[in-house]
């Protein structure tokens, strides 16, 4: 006999329980999820190198942010929102990039990145949040505004920047890693948005230990997607740069 929620089965029950079950996880390994997004975004990036480090395979479609992509009727059914990443899994859409990351660390069960430590945990979404909440609103106004003309950046936002950083900096002088003595997910997801803004607004000379957090996360080789992501925001942003030079 098999118990299967407080009920007794028979064998064929049994059998025709585990067919069910197995054809479930053979379904669900045979379609990809689907990422969409642009490598120009930090957010992407970061879904994208979690991916890689957690070893999930996924179908990535470009949305195009520079082409206005993510304004289609297509993509609107997906993220309403019209921001990237999206992640879709049998239909089902996810359209934040580090509910996404969280997602591939559990679906492959990756314990280093994402442990199941409680308080750990929590710390790694502590970052997240910070990045979420802080670090990366910070990013996408000034880079918006420099895509729309308003260049200087904004004082409020460059003051409000290196505020964060500096935080940042204060607890790499006492540890090697955001939460401790080994890469986290919430490493990955800080060292994109930050990485991104470095185009327009540099670490200053008091970030040292920041900078040489920033140089270990470049040594990985997923780090490989972010440098490409890199490259194809800075071509726009020289573009940008390219145009004001020749109206003044």
């Amino acid at each position: 006999m098999y118990i299967s929620r407080g009920k007794y089965l028979n064998s064929y029950q049994v059998l025709c329980l585990f067919k069910k079950r197995a054809l479930s996880h053979t379904m669900e390994k045979a379609v990809k999820p689907i990422l969409y997004g642009d490598e120009a975004s930090p957010p992407v990036r970061f879904a994208m190198m979690t991916a890689s480090l957690a070893n999930v395979e996924v179908e990535f479609q470009k949305i195009d942010l520079f082409q206005g992509e993510n304004r289609t009727e297509f993509y609107k059914k997906i993220n309403p929102f019209q921001k990237v990443p999206s992640l879709s899994v049998n239909g089902q859409n996810i359209c934040d990039s580090h509910a996404i990351a969280v997602y591939f660390c559990r679906k492959s069960y990756n314990k280093e990145l994402y442990p199941d430590d409680i308080i750990l945990k929590a710390k790694i979404d502590e970052w997240l949040y910070f990045d979420a909440g802080i670090l990366f609103p910070i990013d996408s106004a000034i880079f918006s505004d420099f895509f729309a003309g308003k260049w200087p950046a904004n004082e409020v936002l460059i003051n409000k920047w290196y505020f964060a950083l500096d935080h940042c900096e204060l607890v790499l002088e006492k540890q090697k890693w955001l939460t401790g003595d080994k890469i986290r997910l919430c490493d990955i997801c800080c060292g994109t948005t930050i990485s991104s803004l470095e185009i327009l607004i540099p670490l200053l000379e008091r970030h040292q230990r920041l900078k040489e957090w920033m140089r270990e996360l470049r040594n990985l080789p997923c780090f490989e997607i972010n440098t490409r992501g890199l490259k194809r925001l800075q071509v726009f942003v020289d573009a940008v740069k390219t145009s004001n030079t020749q109206v003044n």
